[in-house]
């Protein structure tokens, strides 16, 4: 089976002004894609719309091109991919290999902090797994 070429993506949160570890990761991920004759694509995390800072995408996009770094593709804007995203979750709740969720990042935080004998760090616990059956009960029963 022939590998295909990598796909890379660059993908600030425009919340302020990106540093210096952007830069380097930035710069990593650019180099690995040309050197492996793959493609960077472009995608602005602007979904936390609490934390968007007004100017901060072209502010972003301005330190790429001072720092060289070209991008392939069209940029995109997470916040105009809920369809699709939406669509995606759907079949995979469908297919049975995703299941709605209803805690909040606090609850998964304390629950992933929490000492449980035998258990091992995992990132997500599984609070939710079997709790509904559907997502219209999960948005029945949660509101």
């Amino acid at each position: 089976m022939a590998e295909s070429a990598p796909v890379g993506r660059l993908a600030p949160s425009p919340t302020g002004r990106l540093h210096v570890g952007h830069a380097r990761s930035f710069l990593l991920a650019w180099w690995y894609a040309r050197k492996a004759g793959g493609e960077l694509r472009l995608r602005m995390e602007d979904l936390d719309t609490t934390r968007v800072r007004p100017g901060m995408i072209e502010a972003a996009r301005e330190d790429l091109a001072w720092l060289g770094l070209t991008t392939d593709g069209p940029e995109l804007l997470q916040s105009t991919r809920a369809g699709a995203l939406r669509s995606v979750a759907e079949e995979l709740l469908g297919r049975g290999l995703a299941y709605p969720c209803t805690c909040t990042r606090r609850e998964i935080e304390l629950a992933r902090s929490a000492p449980h004998a035998g258990e091992e760090g995992t990132a997500y616990p599984g609070t939710c797994r079997g709790r509904f059956s559907s997502l219209e009960e999960a948005r029945e029963v949660t509101g």
